[in-house]
């Protein structure tokens, strides 16, 4: 509780003052994040002919995201720092596939933190409600997935869960591409 003053905590009720130390206690361990593309990343991008470098999101890896037999990356919606980066062509192209075909989805490139080129599918997914603990149902939700070879992308960069990533797009040609910076 570093930063809050004891004379206002007391007049605060107890679970606010519970919440404001361990807001604190974050800040205080918040690492430093890339906000910039590395050197190498940007001129890779450069190579590609690519623009509009936009950092997306930040996340970390789960066990979904790294396990072999789910073979896709898992990008909430509710993650996203901006909506801005696909066009509503691709936006509709990304919806327009049958669940669990393997057609559909918008193709892209997607550069990993080695610099190798992927072809993944970007597809639009919605999580299913679903029972937890104590009878709470989990609300469902949008998410955005990188599939198809995903799980080449994790082996080659031997990305295990609890890594942290960002996920930047830029537009190469006019196509939509991404890049993955792993955080350390």
């Amino acid at each position: 509780m570093a930063n809050v003053d004891v004379h206002v905590e007391k007049l605060l009720p107890l679970k606010k003052r519970r919440s404001l130390r361990f807001q604190t206690e974050d800040q205080d361990n918040v690492e430093p994040q890339v906000e910039e593309l590395p050197v190498e990343l940007k001129d890779k991008i450069m190579e590609m002919g690519g623009t509009e470098e936009t950092l997306i999101t930040k996340r970390t890896l789960t066990k979904t995201d790294v396990d072999k037999h789910q073979a896709h990356l898992s990008i909430p919606m509710s993650s996203l720092l901006t909506n801005s980066f696909m066009t509503s062509d691709e936006k509709e192209k990304i919806k327009n596939r049958v669940k669990g075909a393997r057609e559909g989805g918008l193709t892209v490139e997607v550069i990993d933190p080695k610099l190798q080129v992927w072809e993944l599918k970007m597809r639009s997914d919605m999580n299913k409600k679903k029972k937890r603990k104590k009878g709470k149902i989990r609300k469902s939700s949008l998410l955005y997935s990188l599939a198809y070879q995903w799980n080449h992308v994790v082996e080659a960069n031997k990305f295990k869960q609890g890594d942290q990533l960002q996920l930047w797009s830029f537009r190469s040609q006019q196509k939509l591409c991404l890049a993955l910076v792993l955080l350390q």
